[in-house]
């Protein structure tokens, strides 16, 4: 039964905020080697964050699932991952270049020999499923990975000094 009740929960993708901003908003926004990249969920809710809970009762047994993220873990499109237990924070102007205080990335390299000369960032939600039954029985239940994919571009600055 619970494995049904989760079957019939909806989890919906996320939707990522970064800064720079993906080329899929901005197709000219393009992030620098070692300067600070914030990653941060734009939609945190009941469907894409959780939690969520629902129930069914058959035969005279109540069966409840709650479901949540416990954390989004983030594919840099570099090699690096970051693991990130809360929704983040938005980015704002005015922040200037500084590290996110609660969810950020910093490249090393430029995005230029990526296809598309940009780096894609998948966000995957790691949702967790806990049951209960009016029996006293209780579980856990493999959830859905939802994931999402934005592509940001990153080069490099050089100054060079003269005479």
């Amino acid at each position: 039964m619970a494995r049904q009740v989760l079957e019939g929960m909806a989890f919906e993708p996320l939707e990522l905020g970064l800064a720079p901003r993906p080329l899929e908003q901005a197709s000219t926004s393009i992030g620098l080697v070692g300067a600070p990249v914030w990653m941060w969920v734009t939609n945190a809710g009941p469907t894409t964050w959780g939690p969520v809970e629902e129930s069914v009762t058959v035969g005279g047994v109540t069966v409840t699932v709650t479901a949540a993220v416990e954390g989004v873990s983030w594919d840099m499109g570099d090699g690096g991952r970051v693991m990130c237990e809360t929704p983040g924070e938005a980015y704002r102007q005015g922040l200037g270049v500084r590290p996110s205080p609660s969810c950020g990335h910093v490249y090393a390299r430029t995005s230029a020999d990526q296809p598309g000369t940009a780096y894609a960032v998948t966000a995957t939600a790691n949702w967790t499923a806990t049951w209960d039954a009016s029996t006293g029985a209780s579980g856990t239940l493999e959830a859905p990975q939802p994931a999402s994919t934005a592509h940001v571009r990153i080069g490099e600055r050089q100054v060079i000094e003269t005479g």
